[in-house]
């Protein structure tokens, strides 16, 4: 036996000599080699993430979805609750059952969230943007007469007053020509054209 191995079996003491006595303190055993294992353990964590969403991929998203919405919309600077309803075929009273955080004026969508815009058995009624009334400069709010010869692009914070009043027109010839803008002016489509003269 090597002097000093039940002590610590990894010592290594090369300058002893053999014949010489050493005085060992501590407790040597008759087998050292005979330890037993050190166990550990090993804690497993598990962790879930939960979504009001039947989709992953669409994340974030605005608080309050169903849970079985199956289309989604990622909100943009230009989005107003009206024309993400117009663009996917839905009334607005749809989005807004589907999107119960949204406040009734639509101030507060989240830029960069998704919105739901579908839900199985849902009635919509196109399946697409809608379709310009008019040739000249694109998108175009639905309901511009095909004559329309000056367009004006929507700017965030117009409205009826400030267009008409900047082309020179009045509210019956603006109306005429933007035949599905409602009595409210509450549906101005920021960055789409209106007609402004014909």
């Amino acid at each position: 036996m090597v002097l000093g191995e039940g002590l610590n079996p990894s010592a290594s003491c090369p300058t002893l000599n053999a014949g010489q006595s050493y005085c060992i303190i501590g407790t040597v055993t008759d087998d050292p080699k005979t330890t037993s294992p050190a166990t550990s353990t090993t804690l497993k964590t598990t962790t879930t993430a939960t979504s009001t969403t039947s989709s992953s991929q669409y994340e974030p998203t605005q608080p309050g979805l169903p849970s079985n919405c199956d289309k989604f919309h990622l909100v943009v600077s230009s989005d107003q609750c009206d024309t993400i309803a117009a663009e996917y075929g839905i009334s607005e009273a749809q989005f807004k059952d589907w999107n119960p955080s949204i406040d009734s004026n639509c101030s507060n969508l989240w830029l960069g969230y998704y919105v739901c815009v579908h839900v199985p058995g849902a009635t919509t009624t196109t399946s697409s943007s809608p379709k310009p009334t008019s040739s000249g400069p694109q998108p175009q709010m639905p309901g511009i007469v095909s004559n329309c010869k000056t367009f004006y692009k929507v700017k965030p914070g117009d409205d009826c007053y400030l267009i008409e009043t900047a082309a020179g027109i009045t509210l019956a010839e603006f109306r005429s020509w933007n035949t599905q803008i409602d009595a409210s002016c509450s549906n101005l489509w920021v960055d789409y054209y209106v007609c402004t003269g014909v």
